[in-house]
């Protein structure tokens, strides 16, 4: 019998979530603080650790949302404090739009890959693996590390002490409102970023405005079948934003509070100037190790 796929999945028919994950997982140790886990992240290059499995009937997780949080509220917890979590998995040979609807379902950005014998863990897929896949873009030179410049690794040792223009990625990746949200899918992985900005956004008022788009609103909008609709359907406007002189604690207090991943930098002259994201709060912490 032939296998029915849902019409959302019409990007990813035939491909399974081998296709588009990272193989092999990332773990920390149960008694890791965060200073290690960020700086685990970090060299890695990547939005999420796996605690060891070992005791644990299900794997536990913990993002860079997780660290975020802790590094405010817990500075001293350690990665079993923080992975409350177990983490949501697949078989390496499932139909990956099974990983978009798990994804989109239970509002996670990551699910473990596992052996379809074993049951181990061989890989972990994310929200923006799929991203590029909806894209039509290979997720594993999605991955690889943006060709530009690189930026100086932070040398404030705390969040407090780090400002935003030491860290920030200059400059912000922008679509138009008009082009569809495949289009977008597309400059993300092409331009190796998790979130773009979409400028020229018009309201009732006639005020034009602009949003940004992350790769978890990809996914939600692969799962809906919807990646045919105007960037502008699903920006959220008046992004969270900070000017170019503020602590790093500020950063996080805000991402904690509006539960977002990426805050727009605000140069002197008044206009975005920049990004900052859960990743770049990471790289801060990672320097206290």
């Amino acid at each position: 019998m032939a296998v029915e796929h849902p019409p959302s999945a019409a990007p990813l028919i035939g491909l399974t979530v081998r296709s588009a994950m990272r193989p092999g997982v990332i773990t920390c140790r149960a008694d890791d603080g965060l200073a290690a886990i960020a700086s685990t992240m970090v060299s890695h290059g990547i939005h999420a650790v796996v605690l060891g499995w070992g005791d644990h009937a299900s794997p536990l997780i913990v993002t860079d949302r997780d660290l975020v949080r802790a590094a405010l509220e817990q500075p001293d917890a350690r990665a079993a404090d923080i992975a409350r979590e177990p983490v949501a998995s697949l078989p390496a040979n499932a139909w990956l739009d099974q990983a978009v609807a798990k994804m989109a379902e239970g509002y996670v950005a990551h699910l473990l890959a596992t052996d379809p014998e074993s049951g181990a863990p061989v890989g972990i897929v994310s929200s923006f693996d799929l991203a590029a896949v909806a894209a039509g873009e290979n997720p594993k030179y999605a991955r690889m590390p943006s060709l530009g410049p690189a930026r100086p690794s932070p040398s404030a040792r705390s969040l407090t002490e780090a400002r935003v223009r030491d860290v920030m990625h200059p400059g912000i990746t922008t679509c138009p409102a008009d082009v569809s949200l495949d289009t977008v899918a597309r400059t993300m992985a092409q331009h190796r970023v998790h979130c773009v900005a979409v400028a020229g956004i018009a309201r009732s008022s006639d005020h034009l405005t602009w949003g940004l788009i992350g790769d978890m609103d990809l996914v939600l909008a692969l799962h809906r079948g919807a990646l045919a609709e105007p960037a502008s359907s699903i920006a959220a406007t008046e992004p969270v934003a900070v000017e170019e002189d503020e602590s790093f604690d500020r950063v996080a207090a805000l991402m904690v509070d509006h539960d977002t991943s990426h805050v727009v930098v605000i140069g002197r002259s008044g206009q975005p100037a920049g990004m900052v994201s859960t990743h770049d709060v990471a790289s801060v912490l990672a320097a206290s190790a």
